[in-house]
């Protein structure tokens, strides 16, 4: 995994304390979700290939991860008017995290075994960084007991031991790619896979 710099880290964490606290932390209800996910047409922010550290706040449960925001079609389980991004009084502007195939074509897809920690970043809060409006910062839950697949890593296994990738189960990823690929009239993802990843829509 590429190693981070003082001042990326620095800025990791100075963003995650710019006063925005999640739902459950406000205890406010979670934003309705769908059993089954929906598709929507709104600004996103993506992470299927987001480094991560885990958040000083809550190291053990919680990772802070920078990822790109994104405009299109995207997949989550949470209503699309929950994904509408807000900016509050302050400029602060507050999206959540979803999936998309905007990364398929150039990073492929990781497959890394149960024990190694991940983040699943589906539906996280995130803020889109004040000083450059294409990345964002989200805070992710942090996954140890499930194998996991990530657009992360660029097919380095060793990476799986080493990083903090966002990620998601084999599951999640099939049951969200499939859903898109209908929107998208597709009969193939878009997405390449490393070598020996057993995460293929078409299974």
């Amino acid at each position: 995994m590429k190693k981070y710099s003082f001042l990326f880290i620095m800025i990791l964490i100075a963003l995650a304390f710019v006063g925005f606290n999640t739902a459950a932390e406000e205890g406010k209800p979670k934003p309705p979700q769908s059993s089954e996910g929906n598709i929507c047409s709104n600004e996103y922010v993506l992470c299927t290939s987001a480094p991560c550290i885990p958040d000083p706040r809550n190291p053990d449960s919680n990772a802070i991860c920078q990822c790109d925001v994104n405009k299109g079609l995207n997949f989550g389980m949470s209503a699309c008017k929950a994904r509408i991004p807000v900016t509050n009084s302050t400029g602060v502007k507050k999206v959540l995290s979803t999936f998309s195939f905007a990364q398929a074509p150039t990073k492929p897809v990781l497959s890394c075994p149960e024990g190694n920690p991940w983040a699943d970043c589906l539906d996280q809060p995130c803020i889109v960084d004040p000083m450059n409006p294409l990345k964002a910062i989200c805070t992710c839950k942090i996954v140890r007991d499930q194998p996991f697949v990530t657009f992360g890593g660029d097919c380095v296994t060793l990476t799986c031991d080493t990083g903090y990738w966002s990620g998601a189960t084999v599951g999640s990823y099939i049951g969200a790619s499939r859903q898109l690929m209908k929107a998208f009239g597709l009969d193939q993802t878009p997405a390449k896979y490393c070598a020996g990843t057993k995460a293929h829509v078409s299974e």
